[in-house]
């Protein structure tokens, strides 16, 4: 961490312990969060009174980074269509492939990622692309403006220039560029979030629709097999017709659904609404990607720069299979070698979320890691597997009860690109090494720190 940002959460946790009571300032945030309809499950939100700070000077790297890896990902799903016969190392299922055959009608079939990263002052590495329909971008602009209104935010601003990104904005610019691509000439299209029944961050949903609401835009909620269409007419339960959709909800929660969703899937056979993220963006969500992104005859489609990004910010990745390879110049076998060496490697399922099944080798034990192993590793590989990545932590505050305390968290870092410009990111922290909210950890918004404001010493 940078002196600069040392010197910061040092202050902001000096101001907060001598707040006289920190507890209305979660208070405050926590109802004001469930006031916009932020919530999480059926209760709030998980987070803290705190955002995650960056030192202004490592922006540039995490822009150019997350910009380049959208165009990676784009050129990556390209070759599903262009190379027919590489199809088989995306491992898409048969619902996957038939809904990937679904014409996009703009530009760019990866329009929206959030790539979820660990970052110290030494390294930054990208663990997964999450470029099927992240969550969290609501949550964390709401957030981020409660604790810009907070005590504790403002009495720091007067030492430090403190900015952050407005995320949502970012998505309605995409959403309306993608229209426009696709054909589309209405000032205010009507727009609908539609993600399927088993669609966890529903909450988000519905804020969204309220923000949208309020900028005149005809909106509406709808779960994926909800939908008619007839005539040529797609259609919600209430009879809004939308002009484009904002597909949110993991690509399982339509795949599992295939007779459900048929409706909306003619509708976009027949081009009579606008999608973004397409269905055909699970190419890149797949973690099997990073596995595909190494592989030497694939580095060379890249440029110079591209490839640049891939080996520098992705770390060491396979499909866990029964193969030899070459692991940082040194060819192994590569199950025996897995099982060997728990603690250098995490297991992931290719096709889940939400942290499940992610098996990290260091907090395994031997004996539920050689099981692990003997699972993963199917004939048609199911998992990947990567190497291990050294988790940051950093002191967050915690309530226990109304008393304040600061606890060691592990932090992942998420941020977001829309349309191919970076857009901001969240922050996801946990007493494991899966960090996830889904597994009870919490959330905060990034800001960036410029420096201390002159004449503020």
């Amino acid at each position: 961490m940078s002196k600069l940002i040392d010197r910061v959460n040092a202050d902001f946790r000096a101001i907060l312990e001598k707040h006289p009571n920190p507890y209305d300032i979660y208070r405050f945030l926590t109802e004001g969060m469930s006031a916009k309809g932020c919530t999480f499950g059926s209760g709030p939100m998980p987070l803290y009174v705190k955002p995650y700070f960056i030192d202004g000077a490592r922006m540039p790297e995490i822009r150019w980074t997350t910009e380049v890896l959208m165009r990676i990902m784009n050129k990556i799903s390209d070759v599903y269509y262009s190379e027919p016969a590489l199809r088989d190392m995306f491992y898409l299922s048969p619902e996957e492939t038939e809904l990937a055959d679904i014409p996009v009608g703009y530009h760019n079939r990866v329009q929206i990622t959030r790539n979820d990263a660990f970052m110290t002052d030494d390294h930054l590495y990208y663990l997964e692309f999450n470029a099927d329909s992240p969550g969290g971008p609501m949550y964390s602009d709401v957030q981020g403006d409660l604790i810009q209104r907070s005590e504790p935010f403002i009495e720091l601003c007067k030492k430090y220039t403190i900015g952050r990104d407005l995320i949502m904005w970012q998505i309605l610019r995409m959403l309306l560029t993608c229209y426009r691509e696709w054909g589309g000439k209405k000032d205010f299209p009507t727009i609908c979030i539609s993600a399927g029944p088993e669609g966890g961050t529903a909450p988000e949903f519905h804020a969204i629709i309220a923000w949208l609401k309020t900028m005149n835009f005809n909106a509406e909620f709808v779960a994926t097999t909800e939908w008619t269409y007839e005539n040529g007419r797609l259609a919600t339960p209430s009879g809004m017709e939308p002009d484009i959709i904002y597909r949110r909800g993991w690509i399982g929660d339509w795949i599992h659904h295939m007779d459900g969703i048929r409706p909306i899937v003619n509708a976009l056979r027949d081009r009579k609404v606008c999608l973004v993220n397409p269905l055909s963006s699970t190419l890149a969500a797949n973690k099997s990607i990073f596995a595909v992104l190494q592989q030497p005859e694939i580095l060379s489609m890249f440029t110079p720069e591209e490839e640049r990004v891939i080996r520098t910010y992705l770390p060491w990745t396979r499909v866990f299979e029964s193969v030899k390879t070459d692991r940082h110049g040194k060819m192994i076998d590569l199950p025996s070698y897995v099982a060997r060496h728990k603690d250098d490697f995490v297991l992931k399922p290719i096709d889940q979320y939400g942290g499940k099944d992610v098996i990290v080798g260091f907090a395994t034990g031997e004996s539920e890691w050689l099981e692990w192993c003997d699972t993963a590793c199917a004939p048609r590989g199911k998992f990947i597997v990567q190497d291990v990545v050294e988790i940051p932590e950093e002191d967050l505050p915690v309530f226990q009860g109304e008393k304040l305390v600061f606890s060691p968290k592990k932090i992942n870092v998420n941020f977001y690109c829309y349309g191919g410009i970076y857009t901001g990111g969240v922050v996801r922290s946990s007493d494991s090494p899966v960090i996830n909210v889904h597994k009870g950890g919490g959330m905060t918004p990034i800001m960036f720190v410029d420096g201390e404001r002159s004449g503020s010493r």
